[in-house]
């Protein structure tokens, strides 16, 4: 709470204090051409302390949001007791943030320092992915219930690119093309201790339908939005100064990250890119009319690069999908602090992974796009970690499947972090792989 009442403190300086201040630097500058008396010297000085402790008060408000978040991730994450390597903290720096066009701000309801800014907090990378940290400023309280509370109605939405991102980019639909990465940021999940208590049901459409033209579903367990939701804005978003922490995923082959990768934010009207379900795609794309309620500016992001281990593999694993009897190879498994990480190679998969809607057989394709995921998902989740003390460890499918070159990359990840050193081998399918030893 020091952190909220030193902030308080900040808004209540007014311009009187800054012109006394300017006024105070110049009479010290010709202290030496001009006669003081004791008492004036005194009185000057004293401005000059109390001038300096509340701008004082005002970088240590700041700077302890900013310490305090970076702890808190710290700590959640594991990173100390888990040793891990390649993960990154940034420096509090307002400087490097770069406009590129003004927001709509309510400048009754902002902060004293209003300026609409991003700050990178931390990253580390995960698989083919560079996990972001960031915080945005100043969001109001209202924006911000909304995004948590109401689905897609209010969104972050971000770029990446290795070319300084045009006006015109934000107003296209599309994800990656050309080095430049569009996505959505979202709260960084913690753990409360009971999320297992809170489980519930859920189910959502696929968006494609089965041979007679009925929406498919899926079925799944989350954590219960109306208890995690609360939750999740009090770890995130702090009232007072209006930041809002938030992460991303950066897919490393999107962007290139031996050259300086331009990162920007904006907040978005979610219900103003709605797709209308009776609409085509290319309609879609032709009438996509995004509203941005803000723009955070741009900084620069850099890769930092985790440790792995392979596992030890004589020859690559060969299994066979029980729904099509497609043959599958698991080329290479890899570790790290926050994944496993599978290189495969299966029958059908150029096809599953350019699926043509379009086809005449796009029904059986389509079914078997489906065969081949539950048994991606069947291997995932089925293995799990041998520990060095003998526990195990689960995981868990994997969210995305980049495919290229006639590879699949799929990986199992988690929230936290492990120590890789702990991990004696990796059982899949039940058979047991080893790992090479790590020093402690």
């Amino acid at each position: 709470m020091m952190d909220y009442k030193l902030n308080r403190a900040l808004t209540q300086i007014d311009d009187r204090y800054l012109t006394m201040a300017d006024q105070t630097i110049k009479e010290v500058q010709t202290m030496r051409q001009k006669h003081f008396s004791t008492r004036k010297l005194f009185r000057t000085m004293l401005i000059a302390a109390v001038i300096t402790a509340l701008l004082g008060i005002t970088a240590y408000a700041v700077s302890s949001i900013h310490a305090t978040r970076q702890q808190a991730l710290r700590t959640e994450l594991q990173i100390e007791e888990n040793r891990v390597s390649g993960y990154t903290e940034y420096m509090e720096s307002e400087t490097e943030t770069a406009l590129i066009s003004p927001p709509e701000i309510d400048a009754a309801a902002a902060p004293a320092d209003s300026t609409p800014h991003i700050q990178l907090i931390s990253s580390i990378q995960q698989g083919d992915h560079q996990m972001i940290y960031f915080s945005v400023s100043p969001v109001p309280e209202e924006t911000a219930h909304s995004f948590f509370f109401d689905n897609m109605v209010t969104e972050f939405a971000f770029i990446a690119s290795n070319d300084p991102i045009p006006e015109e980019v934000w107003y296209t639909a599309g994800g990656t093309d050309d080095s430049v990465l569009k996505n959505f940021a979202h709260p960084v999940p913690f753990t409360e201790g009971h999320e297992e208590e809170h489980m519930v049901e859920m189910s959502s459409d696929t968006g494609l339908p089965d041979e007679n033209g009925v929406q498919q579903t899926v079925t799944f367990e989350v954590v219960d939005p109306d208890w995690y939701r609360p939750l999740l804005m009090e770890h995130s978003y702090d009232p007072e100064t209006q930041s809002l922490m938030l992460m991303c995923a950066v897919y490393r082959k999107a962007v290139d990250f031996s050259k300086p990768v331009y990162f920007s934010v904006r907040c978005l009207d979610g219900v103003s890119i709605w797709m209308d379900m009776d609409a085509s795609i290319e309609e879609y794309i032709e009438n996509y009319s995004p509203v941005y309620l803000a723009d955070y500016g741009t900084v620069t992001l850099e890769a930092t690069d985790t440790a792995f281990v392979s596992a030890l593999l004589a020859a690559p694993i060969h299994l066979v999908n029980p729904e099509n009897g497609g043959e599958l190879e698991i080329l290479n498994i890899r570790l790290s602090a926050n994944c496993v990480e599978w290189k495969i190679a299966h029958d059908d998969a150029e096809l599953i992974h350019n699926l043509d809607t379009e086809s005449p057989t796009f029904h059986e394709d389509f079914e078997k796009q489906l065969q081949w995921i539950r048994f991606h998902d069947e291997i995932l989740s089925t293995a799990y970690l041998n520990n060095q003390d003998g526990s195990t460890m689960p995981l868990n499918g994997s969210a995305s499947a980049p495919y290229e070159d006639g590879i699949t990359t799929l990986t199992s990840s988690w929230n936290g972090t492990i120590d890789i050193s702990q991990v004696k081998s990796i059982t899949v399918m039940g058979t047991e792989y080893l790992f090479p030893e790590i020093g402690g």
